[in-house]
């Protein structure tokens, strides 16, 4: 059945009033991008009237950049060369293949005011008036595009303020070389990421007096560094690390004005710690632990002793009373410290290193020096680790007591 004049025109009609309105700017050009349609939507986006339009060129129209600021016809700037539009709007009218949502940045004089413009286009050969022509589908995507960039920024904003924190983190650990009459010392330490709630550090408050600690807040990342930092900031400024009065900061003391400085409720989380003091001309260890992974001292034959007394975390109990141990230490006895990151590392099958195999080699590496000590117990997590990323902070302190015997020589 032939199609009635008034069908074709209800039909056109409702052609222009779904072009009309539609969200994406439509227009047909020929292969000079002069101008022949558009609809309302490429009205709005480039703020030009339908009589500014037909049969004008594309730049002319929407106020490209490089036509206005070089007084140029559109097609003779130094930009169009390398024009995206001309170049999908070429190969669909030389090759015939229709381009899809190829991305174009472009700025654009609206209103005698330069817009940075996110355009999508899409293209299809078509036959419009009985020529060869182009339909020309702009997809608006500035805002989506600018707030790709503005998060961006953000996460760059943050990359570089997680970095400016894990090296103030690292500048409270202790740093190298650490030189102490009476012991050796190595560690190692590992982030699951940039920063974590792993800290540890050492001091000679007094010539012949070691101060150690080792934390580990519970999670990860920015909130559970923060607690660590905090902590640690605590036992410098309150003067916990320090040696002027011994008798008032033995290790229980110690933990005891953590226990009431960090409760739970006021920060929402806890942290375990570990904290002890060498008298390093009698080889006296005190130690007070709260709910850490129990220290070891490990002698040279491999003999491992775990010292296994202690208390709950920080936090949870603000009356808790802790517990201070002693315990007689002879050249050669290496006290090991540790975080659960440790035992609790994982590999690619989902087998977790465990205590078990952290003492093998302890055992195995007994008689090596701290610094060979470390490195081969850190290696042995790390080969069984493989590819596997770490699921906790890994923090690993080895104190050697070498005694007198030593300054004696």
């Amino acid at each position: 059945m032939e199609t009635t004049f008034l069908e074709f025109r209800v039909s056109n009609e409702f052609l222009n009033l779904l072009l009309d309105n539609i969200n994406v700017a439509v227009l047909i050009a020929d292969e000079n991008l002069r101008i022949y349609h558009v609809n309302n939507s490429f009205v709005q986006l480039f703020g030009t009237g339908q009589e500014q339009i037909l049969e004008r060129r594309f730049g002319g129209v929407t106020g490209c950049k490089y036509r206005v600021e070089e007084g140029r016809d559109c097609g003779k700037t130094s930009y169009c060369a390398e024009c995206q539009l001309r170049h999908s709007l070429l190969k669909t009218m030389v090759s015939k293949v229709p381009v899809d949502k190829e991305k174009m940045q472009r700025i654009f004089y609206i209103d005698g005011k330069p817009v940075s413009k996110f355009l999508e286009i899409s293209t299809r050969p078509i036959t419009y008036r009985g020529r060869d022509m182009i339909l020309i589908i702009l997809y608006d995507v500035t805002e989506t595009e600018e707030q790709k960039i503005r998060l961006q920024q953000q996460q760059k904003q943050i990359e570089e303020d997680l970095e400016a924190a894990a090296e103030i983190q690292r500048t409270l650990l202790p740093q190298q070389p650490f030189s102490c009459h009476g012991v050796e010392i190595a560690w190692e330490f590992e982030p699951c990421s940039r920063v974590g709630g792993d800290i540890f550090n050492i001091c000679c408050p007094q010539e012949n007096r070691l101060d150690f600690y080792m934390l580990d807040v519970c999670g990860h990342g920015v909130a559970a560094a923060l607690i660590a930092v905090s902590v640690s900031q605590f036992l410098r400024s309150r003067r916990e690390f320090s040696g002027d009065l011994p008798s008032l900061f033995s290790p229980n003391t110690v933990l005891h004005s953590l226990n009431q400085a960090f409760p739970f409720e006021r920060f929402d989380s806890y942290f375990t710690i570990i904290y002890g003091s060498v008298d390093l001309n009698r080889g006296i260890l005190k130690y007070s632990c709260a709910g850490h992974p129990p220290p070891l001292i490990l002698q040279p034959d491999g003999t491992l002793e775990v010292l296994d007394r202690g208390g709950p975390a920080i936090g949870i109990f603000s009356d808790e009373f802790f517990h201070q141990e002693e315990k007689k230490l002879v050249p050669g006895h290496k006290i090991v410290l540790y975080t659960d990151g440790v035992s609790e590392a994982f590999n690619t099958a989902g087998e977790m290193f465990g205590k078990h195999r952290f003492y093998q080699a302890l055992r195995k590496y007994a008689h090596q020096s701290p610094a060979s000590f470390v490195e081969a117990v850190y290696q042995t997590i790390r080969d069984f680790r493989t590819t596997a990323a770490l699921e906790d902070d890994i923090s690993l302190l080895v104190i050697e007591y070498v005694g007198n015997s030593l300054l004696s020589g």
